[in-house]
């Protein structure tokens, strides 16, 4: 019997997301920004979080086809 976990909802294994380089904001150390090219939010900000282990609550998430076991629960 295969057992089979639903992921984890992290932004960084997001489907839509693209990480791409800017001019830096005001506060920020680093141009990258974090982009979201989901047809509803095509080009604004990830909602995030970008913490290790928890969870987005964007509702417009989906998985990123990957392989390996990365970010499975159990």
């Amino acid at each position: 019997m295969v057992e089979r976990h639903d992921p984890l909802r992290l932004a960084a294994r997001c489907r839509y997301l693209q990480v791409t380089l800017a001019e830096p904001r005001a506060g920020q150390v680093h141009g990258l920004r974090n982009l979201c090219r989901h047809i509803v939010r095509d080009g604004s900000e990830c909602v995030g979080p970008f913490l290790e282990d928890t969870e987005t609550t964007c509702g417009l998430w989906e998985e990123r086809p990957r392989s390996g076991t990365f970010g499975l629960r159990g």
